[in-house]
């Protein structure tokens, strides 16, 4: 009974990953990505000055400020953000009124230049929040399709990962196993050390994906026993909110950011000052917050200041009240994006999201490479679905890493005033990739492994030179300058560049081997024969030369 469950446990587990494995490799990859979408969206606006300023909040604020009473005036909620490690320009926010039809209206963010205070006329670029939102957006797609398509593969992984531990009778001794050349059983090693060493983080980030949209997937339960009125509710219990006063339209002139931001110093004892919210801006309702680094899941009532931005009194607040549910999803929440985490825990996240990408795309290769003596044994090739199998393997593999450069290829190469630049950069990435999906369907496979691999290669090795012809923000001044967000992207593009060479060579030299092996086979073969069937094969080979010559 055991044996039976566990095998049909392996099936499941096969055939989910293999229908859903392309759309998740997707949403692991573009989702890690996600996590330094902030350093790729300054990387990808390189008009952004160097970082070189020692500049005090006080001033930060007052230049701030001073752009938006010029620029955001009629708007009631202003943000300014101030330089973090993760983006170390000054930047200032607002929401435009919502335009008929629409719930909320577009929420624009602008990058200043410290020393003149205007606005640093960057090119136009869907940036790394592009690629963030692909992962569960899917871009081209409504957002009610790839919701319920997300939660659809998401539900499958999780499934995936637990029927991946019961399958494996010997979990912890598989991870210690390794069986290199060894075909079939390498790979099984592989997909399964890529599995175990990263096993809690994919549980976490598949689990708490499908809590995302729990109002999307819940929406029938939700209707049904709850009204307007409690829905509303319900959300705010979940989602709680800093209590701040409605615009009451009395003009008023609100004093200096950086004069109320004395006041946080008596509560915080330090200038950990992260960003600032203003509500009912030029109005006598109007209050400003204060917020020190903050996330739900480490939410401390004490890293928030609520000022009255006309009188300059401290407002006492309330303290988000999180259900026990709410604290539940929040959790989830901030654990899904990192919230919490600096520059050391990003990068684990970063690394643990390509484990799981490189998971997948093991299982992906494994399916293929356990049918592959079976299939080249038939008279007429493998059959149609091996080979589309294999195609869009090869095509989403190597394939979509090299579409994602072609992003960064068109954001550096695309005309500056060229219209709906933004949106082109993203057409671009998916017709190289289309296009890399149908190339496999022309080659034989192994040559399509070796081919795309080496492409890839050479398009992210090239990436740092393309930079330093088209931007000033180069390894040459980037280096000297400490601007390590910069000088990162070009040394991780040429890291990523070697592994991929790295990849093409051990292609290349197992197909050199393969060949050989076979030469080496046929040649055994041949020596092998009997001495009266090789000397009869000798006779019919003359008597053949004969007739020519006749």
């Amino acid at each position: 009974m055991k044996d039976n469950f566990r095998q049909s446990m392996k099936w499941f587990h096969t055939w989910v990953g293999l229908i859903v494995g392309w759309i998740l490799f997707f949403m692991f990859l573009t989702g890690t990505l996600g996590y330094f979408y902030q350093e790729i969206t300054r990387w990808m606006e390189p008009e952004r000055p160097f970082i070189e300023h020692n500049i005090t909040n006080e001033q930060l604020l007052d230049t701030a400020q001073a752009y938006l009473n010029k620029h955001a005036q009629g708007i009631d909620g202003w943000d300014i953000y101030l330089p973090n490690v993760r983006d170390q320009n000054l930047r200032v926010g607002w929401r435009h009124p919502a335009e008929p039809g629409k719930k909320r209206g577009q929420y624009k963010i602008k990058v200043l230049d410290i020393d003149s205070g205007d606005k640093v006329a960057s090119r136009a670029t869907g940036g790394g929040r592009l690629l963030y939102r692909m992962h569960y957006r899917l871009h081209y797609l409504s957002t009610d399709i790839s919701y319920w398509i997300v939660g659809f593969c998401s539900m499958l992984m999780l499934l995936a990962v637990i029927t991946g531990v019961v399958i494996h009778k010997k979990i912890f001794s598989d991870f210690f196993t390794f069986r290199a050349k060894k075909g079939l059983p390498g790979w099984l090693d592989i997909h399964n050390v890529l599995s175990v060493i990263a096993l809690p983080f994919h549980f976490m980030i598949t689990y708490s994906g499908l809590l995302f949209f729990l109002f999307t997937y819940m929406a029938l339960s939700t209707y049904l026993q709850t009204n307007d009125d409690e829905y509303r509710e319900m959300r705010k219990e979940i989602y709680p909110r800093t209590a701040h006063l409605e615009k009451a339209n009395q003009p008023a002139e609100m004093l200096d950011v950086s004069v109320l931001y004395q006041q946080t110093k008596t509560a915080w004892q330090d200038d950990d000052l992260s960003y600032v919210e203003m509500y009912a801006t030029n109005d006598i309702n109007a209050q400003v917050l204060f917020v020190r680094h903050e996330t739900d899941i480490t939410y401390n009532p004490a890293d928030e200041v609520m000022i009255n931005a006309v009188t300059g009194e401290v407002i006492a607040q309330q303290a988000k009240e999180y259900t026990g549910a709410g604290m539940i999803h929040n959790g989830f929440f901030s654990l899904h994006e990192g919230q919490f985490s600096g520059p050391l825990a990003r990068w684990i996240y970063f690394f643990t999201g390509l484990i799981g990408t490189a998971m997948i795309a093991s299982g992906l290769i494994l399916w293929t490479t356990k049918r592959k003596p079976q299939q080249m044994k038939k008279s007429n090739g493998p059959d149609f679905g091996y080979r589309l199998v294999e195609q869009l393997n090869i095509g989403t593999i190597v394939g979509l890493p090299i579409a994602i450069a072609m992003y960064f290829y068109a954001n550096r190469l695309l005309p500056l005033d060229m219209a709906e630049r933004a949106a082109w950069e993203a057409h671009v990435m998916f017709i190289s990739w289309a296009i890399l999906l149908i190339y496999p369907a022309f080659r034989p496979g192994a040559k399509a492994w070796s081919e795309q691999l080496t492409l890839a290669a050479l398009v992210y090795l090239a990436l740092p030179l393309v930079n330093a012809l088209t931007t000033d923000k180069h390894l040459g001044n980037s280096l000297p300058q400490q601007d390590w967000n910069f000088a990162g992207f070009d040394l991780t593009f040429l890291v990523v560049g070697g592994c991929f060479a790295f990849a093409a060579y051990k292609v290349k030299v197992l197909q050199a081997s393969k060949r050989s092996s076979k030469q080496s086979g046929k040649q055994r073969v041949r020596q092998s024969k009997p001495p009266v069937l090789a000397a009869s094969e000798s006779l019919l080979s003359l008597q053949q030369v004969n007739k020519e010559k006749c």
